[in-house]
């Protein structure tokens, strides 16, 4: 592409950047008038396959209903109802008298089964911060927002099969008041087993991280250390998966640890190499990571949502801040066999998930970046199975979505996902980093691996760069970037994928972007 086009092309992410800060527009009556959100498809047919593991249903209430739990009950709180959300309830044709209809047999069909638990609340911030989130996100993007206190979740008995709740789901779904009720997966980290070779110990394994290293092999963070803020200074990130090892002598403190960890050594060596990819430090030995003066923390999903989790650490990031969304779950069925990595065909992004979509889209709306695993479940997110989940002519999220590539040139790996909606790629094998102990480590708290791998591994180096882009941003006085531009510049600037018809987008160019972004 020539550089005119390019520099079009970020004139127009630079224009929508601009568009962001705008007040809604007034209506005649005075009122905001804001761009529709668009309801969730009902489906049709189960959309998992019936063996697949799941552990809550999730529902939500269509807008303007304004239900509440009380005393143990969802409730519709018609009394405390605004004009607006009257608005919105009427769009969809609901009465009163129909809303509460609905609310006695949802709570009837969700209380039969000893199988699962009493309906409770899916995001667990308090109401009136959730209200405030909402109207502060539709202030700044100009778009109507989710209620999040719409959300509900049923929590399953351990080891349930989507199957065996196909028959709620059905029910909840032909309720008019519920814009969309649906099982949702147990998720899983988005790295992928490969097999290495095992290395000696050493003190100091930076020469082997490629990916720091100029392109068009990697993003080139040598030279963004070399720029004021482009080491990350400033910027806050915060991980969102399972757990982490935070007495690894290559990490630094935690400015935010949020949530509940799992305490399986599996997903505290996965977090602990997400993180080193990020923020390893430069202290001669070990690794050293992109975006090493950055802050960084994690927020655990062990005790509740995906979608819960993004939101807490939205809030604890602010805006400017990047939220690391590493994990993928088991969606439809795309493809009957994969060519590889079998054990995780068809696993796709969470933003697939409603609530994880909605609490992203809010997110962004506050100007944190957030950078998503495209997943390893080797599908084409393009597919009519999805039902236009990842077309951004349908919706977007405004995250950065990260597909994997081979360490040695930019061809899509056989088993990660790709099309339109996949932004850039980077490394998916081969990256080094802390944790697993395959490099060096005699204690857990001393391990390093060559081996780290899948969108897992791509999605740090990608977060890394976007820090780094955000600390010399700041750093020069420009505040932060709004996602949308931050998303546009990476992908305007970036080193080309191998061409083919798996689309993963180019892998961030730090050296390419950074002079560009400064200019504006």
């Amino acid at each position: 592409m020539k550089a005119t086009s390019l520099d079009s092309l970020m004139a127009r992410a630079l224009v929508l950047g601009a568009c962001l800060l705008t007040a809604p527009a007034l209506g005649a009556s005075g009122v905001k008038v804001l761009e529709p959100r668009l309801s969730t498809v009902k489906p049709t047919t189960p959309e998992l396959d019936e063996e697949t593991p799941v552990e809550r249903v999730v529902v939500k209430f269509h807008e303007g209903t304004r239900v509440r739990l009380r005393q143990g009950m969802i409730r519709a709180m018609n009394g405390e109802r605004s004009q607006e959300e009257r608005g919105r309830m009427a769009r969809y044709k609901l009465s009163e008298g129909r809303l509460d209809q609905d609310l006695n047999e949802a709570q009837r069909v969700m209380k039969r089964s000893w199988r699962w638990g009493v309906p409770e609340r899916l995001f667990r911030q308090d109401e009136a911060t959730l209200a405030e989130r909402k109207r502060s996100a539709e202030n700044l993007s100009g778009k109507e927002m989710a209620d999040l206190d719409l959300y509900y979740e049923v929590p399953l008995e351990p080891g349930m099969k989507a199957s065996e709740v196909e028959e709620l789901i059905a029910q909840l779904n032909a309720l008019d008041s519920v814009e969309i009720a649906y099982a949702e997966p147990v998720m899983w980290a988005a790295s992928v087993e490969v097999s290495s070779d095992r290395f000696s110990s050493s003190a100091r394994h930076d020469t082997r991280q490629g990916y720091l290293d100029a392109a068009p092999m990697g993003i080139d963070a040598r030279y963004a250390w070399t720029v004021p803020g482009g080491r990350g200074a400033g910027v806050k990130l915060v991980d969102v998966e399972g757990a982490w090892n935070t007495a690894h002598e290559d990490l630094p403190d935690f400015f935010h640890q949020g949530g509940t960890t799992f305490s399986d050594g599996e997903w505290r060596d996965h977090g602990t190499a997400v993180l080193g990819v990020v923020a390893s430090q430069s202290n001669g030995y070990g690794v050293t990571g992109i975006a090493h003066e950055a802050w960084v923390g994690g927020q655990g999903i062990a005790t509740q949502s995906m979608a819960s989790a993004i939101h807490h650490a939205a809030r604890a990031v602010g805006r400017g801040g990047v939220v690391l969304v590493e994990l993928q779950a088991p969606g439809p069925r795309a493809m009957k066999k994969c060519a590889c990595n079998q054990s995780q065909c068809n696993y796709v992004p969470l933003e697939y998930w409603r609530a994880n979509f909605d609490a992203i889209a809010q997110a962004t709306a506050h100007g944190v970046h957030v950078v998503e695993a495209a997943g390893n479940g080797g599908v084409d997110l393009d597919d009519p199975v999805y039902r236009g989940a990842f077309n951004r002519a349908v919706r977007d999220s405004g995250a950065i979505l990260v597909g994997a590539s081979a360490s040695t040139d930019h061809a899509p790996t056989c088993w990660t996902n790709h099309g339109s909606r996949v932004d850039v790629h980077s490394w998916g094998e081969k990256v080094v980093t802390l944790g697993y102990g395959d490099l060096s480590g005699a204690s857990e708290n001393r391990t390093y691996t060559a081996t780290f791998s899948g969108t897992s591994s791509a999605a740090p180096i990608v977060a890394g760069a976007v820090a780094s882009l955000q600390g010399a941003a700041r750093a020069a006085g420009k505040g932060p970037i709004r996602p949308r531009v931050m998303r546009e510049l990476l992908r305007a600037t970036g080193t080309p994928q191998v061409p083919g018809p798996k689309h993963i987008g180019p892998q961030p160019n730090l050296r390419a972007a950074m002079p560009r972004l400064l200019s504006r």
